[in-house]
C-alpha cells in the first residue's frame, strides 16, 4: 500500500514545472557559419544553457532533461522543493523567468560573436507543467510553448512612440508621479512607513508601471528609469516624513549597487531600499558588498516577493535584509485552511531565526490580517490598510 495523504501526492506532482531555452532562428546558423561551425557553436551554446538552467534551479530538483542542440532548444522538467518557505509555484516560475531572461541575454554574443549574437536572441521561459503532462509530450514543451512571442527578450517589442516618451521622462519633459502606500503594525495597525510606487505620466500608454518599466527594458533604460523614480520619491519625501517612519524604495540590483552614488540620500536616515529582482545565489553574493556599504551608511535592506523566488532563505543569510516581504500570493492564501496557514507560520519562523522581520504585502481582507498576525507576521500593506495615494495627499507640506 502507498504511504501518504493523496492530497499531498497531487501537490507534489503539481510543484512541477518546465525551464526552457530556445534560440528561434538556429536554422538560420548553417547558413552563416556552414555546416560544421554551425553545430559546433550550437553544442557550445547547448552547454551554456545548461549551466545557466542549473545556476537558475540550483535551489530545485531537475528530475528530466531534454537537449537539442541542432534545433536550438533546450528544456527541463523541475520540481519545486517546498521545504524552505511555502511558494506559489506559478510566482516562482515568473521569478525564474524574469531573472532567466536577463542572464541569457548575453550567452548568444559570447559564443557566436557580437555581430551574429546580437541579432539571434536566445528566449527563455519558465511554466507549471505536471510530470504526466510532460511525459506525454515525449519529454518535451506542449506545442506553441516555444514560439517567439512566448519567448521574447526582457521588455518585449516597444510600441509606437514608446522610446520617444522614455526619453522625454528621463529628460524631465513628461512627470512620472510618485505615490506612497502604507505599511502598518499589524498588532495595532500603526503606520510605520510607506513604499514609494511610481506612475507614468497620467493618461499616457506608459502611466502603469509594468508599461513603464517593459518600455525603458526595451530601450536598454531600466536602470536610469530605476535611479530617476527613485530620486524623485526621495525629493519629495525630504523633510516630510513623521519622525519613526520610513520610506522603502523599489531597485533592481544594478541599482541597488550604485544608489549611494546616483541617488540623493544626504542627511537621510529613513530609507529602505527594497530588492525587487530575484538572482541566483551567485549574484546575491556578488551584491552582498554593496549591501554592506549600505547598511554601514544607516539604510535598511527589504527583500520583495520572498517565496516566489528560488533561492530565497540562501539569500536572506547572504544580504541579511531587516524585512522580508512575504510574496502576495503566499499572503492570499492566508486563512484558507490550516495546513496552508502552517506552512506560512513555519515559513515566518525561519526568516525570524535569520534575523528578519516580515511583512505581508497585499492584505485585503479582515481573514488574511488575522490570519498573518497568528502566524507571527509583523508588519504588512495592502488595501486593507489603505490604498496607494499621492506624496501630497499622505505627508504634511513639511514639519518645520
Amino acid at each position: 500500500m502507498p504511504n501518504g495523504n493523496p492530497s499531498d501526492a497531487r501537490r507534489r506532482q503539481a510543484a512541477t514545472g518546465v525551464l526552457a531555452i530556445a534560440m528561434p532562428g538556429a536554422a538560420r546558423l548553417e547558413a552563416i557559419f556552414g555546416e560544421r561551425a554551425a553545430r559546433q557553436a550550437l553544442r557550445e551554446l547547448g552547454d551554456a544553457a545548461d549551466a545557466l538552467i542549473r545556476r537558475l534551479l540550483a535551489q530545485h530538483e531537475i528530475l528530466e532533461h531534454h537537449r537539442q542542440d541542432a534545433a536550438g532548444r533546450w528544456s527541463v522538467l523541475f520540481r519545486l522543493r517546498r521545504n524552505a518557505l511555502a511558494r506559489d509555484l506559478q510566482e516562482t516560475c515568473g521569478a525564474i523567468e524574469a531573472a532567466g531572461r536577463g542572464l541569457a541575454q548575453p550567452l548568444p554574443a559570447q559564443v557566436l560573436g557580437a555581430g551574429t549574437g546580437m541579432r539571434m536572441p536566445l528566449g527563455l521561459l519558465a511554466r507549471p507543467l505536471a510530470a504526466d503532462a510532460w511525459a506525454a509530450q515525449g519529454g518535451q514543451c506542449p506545442p506553441g510553448w516555444l514560439q517567439p512571442d512566448l519567448l521574447a527578450p526582457p521588455g518585449g517589442a516597444l510600441e509606437d512612440g514608446a522610446a520617444e516618451a522614455v526619453e522625454a521622462i528621463l529628460a524631465g519633459r513628461q512627470g512620472v508621479r510618485t505615490l506612497l502606500q502604507p505599511i502598518v503594525r499589524m498588532r495595532d495597525r500603526a503606520v510605520v512607513g510607506y513604499e514609494a510606487l511610481s506612475r507614468g505620466p497620467q493618461g499616457s500608454v506608459l502611466e502603469q508601471p509594468d508599461r513603464l518599466f517593459a518600455a525603458a527594458g526595451a530601450c536598454g533604460r531600466t536602470l536610469d528609469m530605476e535611479l530617476h523614480c527613485a530620486a524623485l520619491a526621495l525629493r519629495r519625501t525630504r523633510g516630510r516624513l513623521p519622525p519613526g517612519r520610513f520610506l522603502a524604495l523599489n531597485l533592481g540590483p544594478q541599482a541597488l549597487a550604485c544608489a549611494t552614488q546616483r541617488l540623493p540620500l544626504q542627511g537621510r536616515r529613513d530609507v529602505l531600499f527594497e530588492l525587487t529582482e530575484h538572482l541566483p545565489l551567485d549574484g546575491a553574493m556578488e551584491l552582498s558588498a554593496a549591501v554592506t556599504g549600505l547598511r554601514a551608511q544607516g539604510f535598511g535592506l527589504a527583500l520583495d516577493d520572498t517565496g516566489c523566488g528560488f533561492a530565497d532563505l540562501d539569500t536572506v543569510r547572504v544580504l541579511r535584509p531587516g524585512i522580508a516581504k512575504l510574496c502576495i500570493t503566499v499572503v492570499r492564501h492566508a486563512g484558507q485552511g490550516a495546513l496552508l496557514d502552517a506552512d506560512i507560520a513555519g515559513s515566518v519562523a525561519q526568516l525570524h531565526q535569520l534575523g528578519c522581520r516580515v511583512l505581508a504585502e497585499g492584505v485585503e481582507t479582515q481573514a488574511q490580517h488575522d490570519a498573518l498576525c497568528a502566524c507571527g507576521v509583523e508588519l504588512a500593506q495592502g488595501w486593507l490598510y489603505g490604498r496607494p495615494a499621492a506624496v501630497d495627499e499622505v505627508l504634511p507640506p513639511s514639519l518645520a
